[in-house]
C-alpha cells in the first residue's frame, strides 16, 4: 500500500504549477502594470510559489532523514547524492534557459541542494536542545526567526550584498567565491534567509486534520497568516510605501526576501499546508494536483526547457492574453503529469534520484 500523503502531493503540485505560471509570465513580452488586477494576481501567485515549494521540501527531507535513522541506515550517501544532484540540475538550467540564467547561476535548486547537504547536522543541534530540556521544534522555530532577522541585518549593514539591483546582477557569477556569495546571501534564492522556510517545513505535522483539532489549527495558523498580511497592508498605507514589490522599496520585497515577506509568505504557506491537511478537503482537488506534486522536480526542469524553445515565439497580444497563456501552460503540465503517472511512472527525475540514492525504486515514497 502506498505510504504517500496525497494532500502533501497536492500542495506540492499547487506550488510547482504556480512556479510554472510565474516563470511563464516573466518571459511574456506583454507590458506589465503593477496596478493592474491581473498583474496583482500573477504577482501573488509568484510570491507564494517558491515559499510553498521550499517549505514542503524541508518537510520531505526531514521525513526521509527520520525514516533512515529509525531503520539504522546511514544518511551520508543519501544526503550527498540528493544534494549534489540538485546542485547539478541547477547548472543544467543555465543550458535549458539561457535567456534567464547563466550556466553557473545559483538558484532554488542550489538552495535545496545545500539544505540537503547541511540538514543532517540539525540532529546534533536537536540532541543539544533535548539535553537542555528544550523541545527541538521550538528551538528550530527560534533558529528560523533568527536566520530571517540575521539575513536582514546583513543586507542593511552591507548593502552591496543585497540581491540586485538588476536580474543580471543576481545571476551573473564572476568567480568561485562570487558563486558562494550568491548562493549564500545575494543570489536569487540564497541560503539566507530562504533556509527559514526549509527549517519551518522540517517541523510541520503531516497528519490529516479533523474534528475540533481542525478548527483550532486553522484558526491559529489563519490568524497569524492573515493578521501579518493585514499588518503589512496597514504599514504600507501609513508610510505611503508600496505594499509588495519584486525589487526596490516596499513593505514586502522578494529580492531580497525581507523579514515582513518571510513572515507573511511563511505563515500563509503553513496555513495552506493546514488547509490541505483537512480530512474533508475536496478529493477532486487532491486528484487534480497530486500527480504534478509527485513530478515537481521533473516539471520544474522540463518547463524551463520548453520555455527556452518557445520564448522567441511568444506573442505580444496584451496582458489578458499573456495571463491566459500562463494558465494554459500550467494546465498542460498538470495533464502531462496525469498521463505520466498512469503510463510511465518510472520515467522521471525523481525516480532517477531515488535510484542513485540507493533507494528501492519500486517503493512509492513521499519525498
Amino acid at each position: 500500500m502506498s505510504n504517500r500523503f496525497v494532500h502533501v502531493d497536492a500542495m506540492r503540485g499547487l506550488a510547482i504549477l504556480c512556479m510554472v505560471q510565474v516563470h511563464t509570465a516573466a518571459l511574456m513580452p506583454a507590458p506589465v502594470s503593477i496596478d493592474h488586477p491581473i498583474a496583482l494576481i500573477s504577482a501573488s501567485i509568484g510570491g507564494m510559489a517558491a515559499p510553498m515549494f521550499v517549505l514542503i521540501s524541508g518537510w520531505a527531507l526531514q521525513r526521509g532523514l527520520d525514516r533512515r535513522r529509525a531503520m539504522g541506515e546511514s544518511v551520508l550517501r543519501w544526503s550527498l547524492t540528493r544534494g549534489g544532484f540538485l546542485i547539478g540540475l541547477q547548472f543544467l538550467l543555465g543550458l535549458l534557459l539561457p535567456q534567464r540564467f547563466d550556466i553557473s547561476s545559483p538558484g532554488i535548486l542550489t538552495l535545496l541542494g545545500i539544505c540537503t547537504l547541511i540538514f543532517p547536522l540539525y540532529y546534533v543541534r536537536d540532541a543539544m536542545s533535548i539535553r537542555m530540556g528544550i523541545d527541538p521544534r521550538i528551538s528550530r522555530t527560534l533558529r528560523a526567526i533568527f536566520v530571517a532577522i540575521f539575513a536582514w541585518l546583513i543586507y542593511t549593514t552591507w548593502t552591496n550584498l543585497q540581491p540586485g539591483p538588476t536580474w543580471t546582477d543576481m545571476i551573473h557569477v564572476k568567480s568561485i567565491l562570487d558563486w558562494f556569495v550568491k548562493a549564500g546571501i545575494s543570489g536569487t534564492y540564497p541560503l539566507l534567509p530562504w533556509v527559514t522556510y526549509f527549517i519551518i517545513g522540517s517541523i510541520l505535522d503531516e497528519k490529516p486534520l479533523e474534528g475540533t483539532a481542525k478548527q483550532k489549527q486553522l484558526r491559529n495558523t489563519g490568524l497569524i497568516a492573515f493578521g501579518s498580511l493585514s499588518i503589512t497592508a496597514i504599514i504600507s498605507v501609513m508610510t505611503e510605501v508600496s505594499w509588495a514589490v519584486t525589487m526596490g522599496e516596499g513593505v514586502l520585497t522578494f529580492f531580497p526576501a525581507n523579514p515582513w515577506f518571510v513572515l507573511v509568505s511563511c505563515s500563509m504557506s503553513v496555513f495552506i499546508w493546514d488547509l490541505f491537511r483537512c480530512i474533508n478537503s475536496p478529493k477532486w482537488v487532491n486528484s487534480v494536483l497530486a500527480p504534478s506534486g509527485r513530478l515537481s522536480l521533473t516539471i520544474y526542469m522540463l518547463h524551463f526547457a520548453l520555455l527556452g524553445v518557445i520564448e522567441p515565439y511568444l506573442p505580444d497580444n496584451g496582458l489578458e492574453v499573456a495571463f491566459l497563456m500562463t494558465i494554459v501552460h500550467m494546465a498542460l503540465w498538470s495533464i502531462l503529469a496525469h498521463i505520466q503517472q498512469k503510463q510511465i511512472p518510472e520515467l522521471s527525475i525523481e525516480h532517477l534520484i531515488r535510484k542513485f540514492s540507493n533507494l528501492d525504486s519500486r517503493q512509492n515514497e513521499n519525498e
